[in-house]
């Protein structure tokens, strides 16, 4: 996996981004703050479509909503316009969804086989 950084910074925001092996973005932030920033943008770009509901639009580690003014849908609406343009375009429904998380604490040595998720003996999901 190839991470590029985004260039130029948009005020002070700077991003690396990378793809999986499809199509689908992954964008790494250097903080919270940056992160915030980006999601803010990202949601006025590309709302969710108005049937969509918004526990399923964004995936993961739903408290960076709170960093943005975000707790219902219809806040998404109300996010101002970024400050690089002074009138965007809106990509409705073009992004099925957003999933935000953070580094975990990296790989564990599992002590209870229970807690496995493959089969120790046969290397197979359980």
């Amino acid at each position: 996996m190839d991470v590029h950084l985004n260039s130029p910074i948009i005020y002070g925001l700077e991003v690396a981004y990378t793809f999986d092996a499809g199509p689908n973005a992954v964008l790494i932030a250097r903080n919270r703050e940056v992160a915030a920033e980006l999601l803010q943008r990202l949601l006025f770009y590309f709302p969710p479509n108005s049937n969509t509901d918004l526990s399923s639009y964004l995936l993961g580690d739903k408290s960076i909503l709170k960093d943005i003014g975000v707790e219902e849908k219809k806040d998404i609406e109300a996010l101002p316009t970024p400050p690089e343009l002074q009138a965007a375009q809106k990509y409705r429904g073009d992004v099925s969804y957003f999933i935000c998380t953070r580094p975990g604490s990296g790989p564990t040595v599992l002590t209870d086989e229970n807690h496995a998720l493959l089969d120790p003996a046969t290397g197979l999901p359980k």
